[in-house]
């Protein structure tokens, strides 16, 4: 009787106006008959050690995907699964609720019959550890008319995968937390030693990862970590040597990593793999096979695809993995196609959210795990995205959550673990056309500078100082002149929208990075602080960011309206994320605005004295913030700007007695010293334009 009312009057009670309260569990998947995939894993010791550790043979891994592993089907009512014979006999009784495992689960008659046919049909035995995955989350078309519910699983696959089997099972194959290796240079946050762990883990196992940590949590010294682990004397006992790691990266974060790798992993042989000079054919190879990193762009893994392909490499990894998203790119596929039997992508962009450039990352760390792209659109993409089929996103999550760690800063365990603000440099290239003016602007800089003195040299140097730091933010800033003075130095110039416009991205290595890096922003749901010295260089980057992301931009400088500025920071501190963005003049936004609702600052050009940019930070870092504060401080490599924040780092102890306000302390260098500090390095110019 409570199944027919629940089953038949209930809908025609609600359909003449009636409320009706039916039990939670009513129509639930989880109340319903379905079917459940166990899977047990070799238990050989030979199997058990590799899982634990120990030597697997050769430098291949120990498993991956084409694994064999036993499989059979279960019937399961609600979270309890059952044997055919158990099953046939509890379905005799012809109840059609039954209660079990302490829940009421609904058994149809034509759910009966399915599950039974089903069950009788495939009889289970073995099978590659992917396509049971496949199988387990609905996504083989060899299991139809059934509902799979969920997967047991003990063994090896129990740490990957989570499991049913003993404790004793459990901790046989459980995942071993690592110390910081030897080498590595710092200290790793309890959430970046777990990182560690889990990268190292999987990738024994022959499985592809990706770590998808938020933006500033240590993505970079996470993998880092993990070659210094593989390369320590314990690892290599067990493993054997490992080759050269190939590092595919965006060609804005190449000086980065070189940086980041000097920093905090010294004794990593780097070999970077970029510039007109770069080694090709044997040559390549024979000093790739002698170094742990081997770092390239993602043009050149097309560019170069040969001589990279020839290469034996250990593992091959992608920085800002998002730039194989477009699975027919030349550059994804040259990238998809160098041969690696181990494979690591990091991203900072939530890939859960992008189902398309979930696909392409995940059929690069583990081939053939999500099927082919049009099964992959016909089965997950349009259902989820289009129907928003909460059944289906639910098995898209369950295949690929043991491949993907993903921490966001909201986190509570991370919170622990960061400290209140977050610095960090973001070293940028010059393109070819910023450095054709930057030299010329340098080479008449330093001739009209020998020839005065006094009162005439110092203006001389400013003057020349000001042209620079245009350069290095933008060519068309530099080139509007006059116009594009610094807030407060030269009074506020009126603007000429002619030279602002919407000025090409690409012609910038600062606005190329920015523009990378704010998208990953607005992908986590963070908020923005952009601050710039310059007026104009403000609504060039404003009109760019919000033809680049597609989002609101604000935008507050010297001569915008008392009102229109509270209307700004009311807008912005909403935090709805209809305008995550505020781009703002330093001088007219750095000083006496509450901005606590951006987690991120960035100071897209440097002010050059400590005091004027931490009192810009501080709109954010400031009572009433809840988040960790990330500050990103813009450097082009091998300019004038690393040298004079190089100076800064050194004198840091006597900033405020030294530096003083402003660029006025280098009037005073003599011609030798500013010669040094102006003089271009070759290494900050970009060698190629990405494809």
């Amino acid at each position: 009787q409570a199944y027919e009312f629940l089953r038949e009057h209930r809908q025609l009670l609600l359909e003449q106006g009636f409320g009706v309260l039916a039990p939670l569990w009513w129509d639930s998947p989880a109340a319903r008959l379905g079917v459940r995939l166990r899977i047990d894993s070799p238990e050989s010791p030979a199997v058990r050690g590799a899982a634990a550790g120990a030597p697997a043979g050769g430098t291949g891994p120990a498993f991956g995907l084409h694994t064999l592993v036993n499989y059979r089907w279960q019937i399961s009512l609600g979270n309890t699964a059952l044997s055919l014979e158990e099953f046939e006999k509890l379905a005799g009784s012809r109840s059609p609720l039954v209660f079990i495992g302490g829940q009421w689960v609904e058994v149809r008659p034509d759910d009966i019959k399915a599950a039974v046919e089903f069950i009788r049909g495939n009889p289970g035995g073995e099978i590659e550890i992917g396509k049971a995955m496949r199988m387990a989350y609905g996504a083989d078309a060899a299991v139809k008319g059934v509902s799979v519910v969920g997967i047991d699983t003990t063994g090896w696959v129990s740490s990957v995968l989570g499991g049913t089997g003993t404790s004793e099972q459990q901790k046989n194959f459980a995942m071993p937390m690592l110390g910081p290796p030897e080498g590595f240079v710092g200290s790793l946050r309890p959430y970046q030693v777990k990182g560690l762990s889990w990268l190292a883990f999987l990738d024994r196992l022959g499985l592809g990862t990706c770590l998808a940590d938020d933006m500033g949590l240590g993505k970079t010294i996470q993998l880092l970590a993990m070659l210094l682990h593989e390369r320590s004397a314990e690892a290599a006992a067990q493993f054997g040597n490992p080759g050269p790691t190939l590092l595919v990266v965006p060609m804005s974060v190449v000086g980065n990593w070189v940086r980041e790798t000097q920093r905090f992993a010294p004794s990593l042989r780097v070999l970077v793999h970029h510039g007109l000079e770069r080694l090709t054919g044997q040559v390549l190879r024979d000093k790739a096979s002698t170094s742990d990193l081997v770092i390239t762009t993602y043009a050149l893994a097309h560019r170069d695809r040969e001589d990279l392909g020839a290469v034996p490499w250990w593992r091959v990894a992608l920085d800002e993995a998002q730039n194989i998203k477009n699975p027919q790119a030349k550059q994804t596929q040259a990238v998809r196609g160098i041969d690696s039997l181990r494979r690591i992508a990091l991203t900072g962009t939530p890939v859960e959210n992008r189902l398309s450039e979930l696909w392409s990352i995940m059929d690069f760390l583990n081939p053939g795990l999500l099927g082919g792209a049009q099964e992959f659109r016909s089965r997950f993409s349009l259902p989820i995205e289009k129907y928003n089929d909460s059944a289906k996103a639910r098995q898209l999550r369950g295949l690929v959550q043991p491949f993907v760690l993903r921490r966001l800063k909201t986190d509570p365990q991370v919170i622990a673990d960061l400290p209140e603000k977050v610095e960090t440099k973001e070293f940028c290239y010059l393109t070819p056309e910023q450095a054709a003016l930057y030299e010329q602007t340098v080479k008449g800089m330093l001739g009209q500078a020998e020839s005065a003195s006094g009162i005439q040299r110092r203006g001389l140097i400013l003057a020349g100082l000001m042209r620079l730091k245009q350069i290095c933010n933008h060519p068309a800033q530099y080139k509007f002149g006059a116009g594009a003075a610094a807030e407060g130095e030269e009074g506020d110039a009126p603007t000429a929208k002619e030279a602002v416009g919407l000025q090409s991205v690409a012609r910038s290595g600062k606005c190329t990075r920015i523009v990378q890096m704010l998208d990953e922003v607005v992908a986590s749901n963070g908020q923005a602080l952009v601050f710039t010295q310059f007026r104009v260089m403000g609504e060039m980057l404003a009109a760019m960011l919000r033809h680049e992301l597609d989002k609101e931009v604000l935008l507050l400088h010297g001569g915008t309206p008392q009102k229109e500025r509270e209307d700004l920071i009311a807008r912005f501190q909403k935090g709805d994320g209809s305008a995550p963005i505020f781009v703002l003049s330093l001088k007219a936004g750095g000083v006496g605005l509450n901005l606590t609702a951006a987690n991120h600052v960035f100071h897209f050009d440097r002010w050059w004295n400590p005091a004027v940019e931490n009192q810009a930070t501080d709109r954010a870092f400031r009572i009433g913030q809840t988040r960790t504060v990330q500050v990103h401080k813009f450097v082009v490599a091998g300019t004038l700007e690393e040298k004079i924040d190089q100076m800064i780092e050194s004198k840091a102890g006597l900033a405020d007695n030294v530096i003083g306000s402003g660029e006025s302390w280098l009037t005073e260098l003599n011609l030798t010293q500013l010669r040094d500090v102006l003089t271009l390095r070759q290494d900050a110019v970009e060698a190629e334009v990405e494809a």
